[in-house]
């Protein structure tokens, strides 16, 4: 598989070099208008409509538009208003709170009435009829709670499946810019890489963890069911055991990107410097092949900047909702835990309490699937600047 990939990446690179030669030939004009046609003509070897119709199909947003984005950051605009972001996630934020009103009102419903019912049953000295009482309304309660969680647990899914699709579709054309901008070595290893954290995150958080956080909740609530404590000491094992894995898988990823982009741009620019200074030294041509070659380079580095930049605005979009929703339904459990604690059974704010531990472990789990892919295309996009 590495040699097909290299095979493929060195035409490509030839590709940009039958370029750099025709660009000999054409007109001299100023710097910055030649590096921007030039940079109009290699996106023409980018699928970005199709990176943008796949976008669409994985988000749903027809307001992003990938390829506007790209060509807006080509001509240095930034593609969103800076003042209007705050008021932007205002907004978001209120409006999932507001989606989940509903469901928080219904709970503290029951709740008062299941406090109302159990200092009721206290006068009657009925231990059983209060255990009774108990029990079908956390039932009730739970169903809810449970509800709800498998609806987080299922958009979570949803979410870091779409991140892996659309890093996939993002790849190639975002390795033609980094092959032409700097070299195959920094190419595979950021396509190895990339790889590696595509399957981590569809072998691990998608069928290990995030099935693994639902063994977790249910420990939490079942420990509730009784006055005494039989499965809190499984409960934090689990969530330790899915705290390491979180990490360490962002800890593989990260670090072997930052390795490879330590080491890559410098063997590929160890080795065009070489190929340089022999083009250079070709009698009657070697300056102009040397002019051509850094003006495609120069344009492939913009072209592969503009790509980053709009891949990582395109995961963050993707997990925005989210995330929004991840944090209004934490919010609102522990608002829900902080007004029944005064009339509510202690088992009961446990209970409650116990969704919203697991929906931050479901936050945990999204951050550290978009951070992955967004701090590894920042340090490829800082990294190189050219060959």
């Amino acid at each position: 598989m590495r040699g097909i990939v290299s095979l493929l990446l060195a035409v490509v690179l030839s590709m940009g070099t039958v370029r750099a030669v025709g660009a000999m030939e054409a007109p001299a004009a100023s710097g910055s208008n030649e590096t921007l046609d030039l940079a109009g003509e290699l996106e023409s070897y980018l699928s970005l409509d199709e990176i943008e119709s796949g976008f669409r199909e994985l988000s749903g947003q027809e307001e992003f538009s990938f390829s506007d984005t790209v060509r807006g950051l080509l001509t240095g605009e930034i593609p969103f208003s800076v003042h209007d972001l705050p008021r932007l996630l205002a907004e978001l934020f209120l409006g999932q709170l507001q989606q989940q009103k509903q469901m928080a009102l219904q709970i503290l419903v029951i709740v008062m009435a299941s406090a109302i019912f159990s200092n009721f049953v206290k006068i009657f000295d009925n231990s059983q009829i209060a255990d009774i009482s108990f029990f079908t309304m956390y039932l009730l309660i739970s169903t809810l709670l449970m509800r709800s969680f498998m609806t987080m647990n299922q958009d979570v899914v949803k979410t870091c499946s779409a991140i892996g699709r659309f890093m996939q579709i993002l790849l190639p054309s975002y390795l033609v810019t980094v092959v032409i901008s700097a070299g195959t070595v920094s190419a595979i290893g950021f396509y190895e890489i990339t790889v590696l954290g595509i399957q981590l995150l569809q072998l691990l958080i998608i069928r290990l963890v995030l099935p693994a956080i639902n063994f977790y909740l249910l420990l939490l609530l079942l420990n509730q069911m009784t006055t005494e404590d039989h499965f809190s000491r499984f409960a934090e094992l689990a969530e330790t055991v899915i705290r390491w894995v979180t990490k360490t898988i962002f800890g593989i990823v990260v670090g072997l990107q930052a390795v490879q982009v330590l080491t890559a741009p410098a063997l590929d620019s160890l080795k065009n410097s070489a190929f340089q200074r022999l083009a250079g030294s070709i009698p009657g041509i070697g300056n102009l092949l040397d002019a051509a070659t850094q003006t495609v380079v120069g344009s492939a580095v913009v072209i592969k900047n503009a790509v980053g930049v709009a891949g990582m605005l395109a995961l963050v979009i993707l997990g925005m909702m989210p995330v929004l929703r991840l944090l209004a339904s934490i919010l609102i459990f522990r608002l829900l835990c902080a007004l029944i604690q005064p009339i509510s059974e202690k088992r009961m704010v446990e209970g409650i309490a116990s969704i919203s531990r697991g929906t931050v472990l479901l936050l945990r789990i999204l951050a550290t699937s978009l951070s992955v892919f967004i701090i590894s295309l920042a340090m490829i996009t800082a990294a190189i600047r050219g060959k």
